[in-house]
């Protein structure tokens, strides 16, 4: 799917402050994340982990020119460079999604180049745009990440997975879809 920039800069302000319900969305995309427990590694440290990446990458979809060779890497958490592919030394709870998501998936690790480039504006491989992060029914800890998939129930969506276990997460449930009053009635994460 097609993200222009406008887009992106929507996505990019979903990222930091909730949406309103948009009559045109009629489902949504709901894919239900388990993080770390503890008090470093809790649903608070992940949605903020989780939010940070996407601030920046948005950042960079909306003003960096895609068709050069080497993107900036400028404002990526070095974090979430490290975890990756080629990447160095990062944190406890991103070395250990990296090794459950390549449990998961029987994946490599993405590259920081290849990861970002998924990210492209003109480049209709991402079948998903970010639409909140929120407390899951009963919470217990547990986080739903909400995509506008544009009522597709199937969509490319493995660099968000990536991002999901890498942040934290211990589990990472396949998406399903529901209509956006469910995610309404849930509070922000």
């Amino acid at each position: 799917m097609l993200h222009e920039i406008e887009g992106v800069e929507q996505e990019r302000s979903r990222v930091s402050g909730r949406p309103e319900i948009d009559p045109a969305v009629p489902l949504l995309a709901c894919v239900e994340l388990e993080p770390e427990t503890g008090e470093a590694d809790g649903p608070g440290a992940y949605a903020s982990r989780l939010r940070e990446v996407l601030a920046a990458v948005y950042g960079l979809a909306a003003e960096e020119d895609f068709d050069e060779e080497q993107l900036p890497l400028d404002g990526i958490p070095a974090w979430f460079i490290g975890v990756c592919r080629g990447g160095g030394p990062t944190e406890p709870f991103a070395a250990e999604g990296r090794e459950r998501y390549t449990e998961r998936t029987g994946g490599a690790p993405w590259e920081i180049q290849d990861w970002l480039s998924r990210f492209d504006p003109e480049l209709e491989a991402r079948g998903w745009a970010f639409w909140d992060l929120t407390r899951a029914p009963g919470d217990q800890g547990r986080l739903r990440l909400w995509l506008d998939t544009w009522g597709e129930p199937f969509f490319s969506w493995e660099e968000l997975r990536w991002l999901a276990y890498v942040c934290g997460a211990r589990t990472v449930s396949d998406p399903i879809t529901l209509k956006p009053q469910a995610w309404a009635e849930e509070p922000s994460a």
